[in-house]
Formats: C-alpha cells, structure tokens, sequence
C-alpha cells in the first residue's frame, strides 16, 4: 500500500523506478461461479432450506466454531432464522469439533459422514478441503477466521469479499490489516471486538436484510475498485524489460 511505497522511498528507492500498483491477492481467479439453480441444488444437498440465512465460518480455528455455534443456538431461540455452515481452516480438526458439537443440543452433520446429512439440520461442518470457495457463494454473511482471541493474523477476507459476501473479523487482522481496515471503511465489514459481540452483531445484521444488502454492495464494489494490480505490475515491469528483436 501506500505506506509500503513511502518506506521504499525512505529506503532510497529512486521515485522514477517506484509505482504503486495495488494488492496482488485481490486478483482473484473464480471461474465459473454457481447459479441460482446450482446454489439451490447445493443448499439441498447440505440440509438447508432455500431462503433461510447461512452464517459461514470462514477458515475457523479453535475457539471459533464453539462462539459461532453458541451465537446460532442463541439466534433461533430468539426466533431469528439462520442456518450455521461451518468449514474450519483445518479439516484434521473434525474430531475435536464433532466432540464440541455432542456437547450441544442442535442437531449437525460433517461433510465427511457423507455430503447429505439424513435430516435437515442446523449445523453442517464442511471439514473437507477445497471447497470453501462454493461454500462462500451459499452465505448471507462470513465470519472470517484466524480473528478472535487467543488467534490472530486473520484468513482472508478477499474471496468473500470478490463474491459480495459480508463480513465480520474479531480484532485481530495482522495478516489483512490494510485490506480489512478498507472493507470496514467501505461498509462491507464489521470488526468485533471480541466473541461476546458476535451474537448482537448478528441478531441485528439478521433482522435488516436492506443493511446486508448494502454490505453486499459494498463488498463488491471495494473488489472492483481494487482489480488489476496484477496488469499494473507487469506493465511496470515491461517498462525496464529490454524489447526483444
């Protein structure tokens, strides 16, 4: 970012031979993305009702998926409708989170147990791994893992953001800093401060589909906005790279 640039300024890099180009993360490769039929058909192979708002876990680590099944007990007890997806940064984890999950009472299905659980259920744990990104394309809103104490340095927030999912993150962000302050100033993210602020966030960002909507909005125009830093790069580059005869 910015504050890059003027450090190799400071350094001594001559200014002609220095350029901010961008983030090269936020050029992000999808391919073809799911529709509507597609996100449908998926939804039904996990036990979830079309319609009905999916909270992902986004890459979660230890801590994490006890605070996000907490917050989903608590947020259909008060009657706000929500389906809890989880897919945790490290799929070896499954036995320690299958234990977490038969210490609660909401019924929950692992992805490894077979895709389809027999009955609907709340909870479903995609403990398997690269499939986080079709996952993403089923949320109303991603908590991004890696975020609440004792973690730190954050997952990435750039996928979600790329597929105008909105976000929250605990607060530690080291390893997105620059990002996640951006996605907060844009309105596509919140930060919480700690687990205790994640069910409040989410009863109200539930009950106000027009404020999820513009977080959407916002997260989709913040990865637009911020496209191409991998052209800018190689255009620099090509300037100081002798033409071949």
């Amino acid at each position: 970012g910015q504050q890059d640039l003027e450090r190799f300024l400071q350094l001594g890099m001559p200014k002609a031979n220095t350029r901010l180009t961008g983030n090269l993360k936020v050029d992000v490769e999808f391919g073809p993305l799911l529709d509507e039929a597609s996100k449908k058909a998926l939804l039904e192979t996990i036990g979830f009702p079309p319609g009905v708002p999916v909270l992902l876990g986004s890459s979660t680590w230890p801590g994490e998926e006890a605070a996000l099944v907490q917050a989903t007990r608590r947020l259909l007890e008060s009657g706000v409708q929500c389906r809890l997806l989880l897919v945790p940064r490290h799929a070896e984890r499954r036995n320690e989170i299958r234990k977490l999950l038969e210490a609660q009472e909401l019924p929950w299905h692992l992805r490894s147990d077979g895709q389809t659980p027999a009955t609907p259920t709340p909870i479903y744990v995609a403990d398997t791994t690269g499939e986080l990104r079709q996952f993403t394309q089923l949320a109303s809103v991603a908590f991004i893992g890696k975020t609440l104490p004792p973690n730190e340095g954050s997952q990435t927030p750039i996928e979600a953001a790329a597929l105008g999912v909105p976000t929250l993150f605990g607060p530690d962000t080291s390893n997105f800093r620059i990002i996640c302050k951006e996605l907060e100033q844009a309105g596509a993210s919140i930060r919480i401060p700690d687990a205790d602020a994640l069910l409040p966030t989410l009863q109200a960002l539930l009950k106000d589909p027009a404020r999820l909507q513009n977080m959407s909005n916002a997260a989709t125009r913040w990865h637009q906005a911020n496209l191409g830093a991998t052209r800018r790069t190689l255009d620099f580059i090509d300037e100081f790279t002798p033409t071949r005869s």
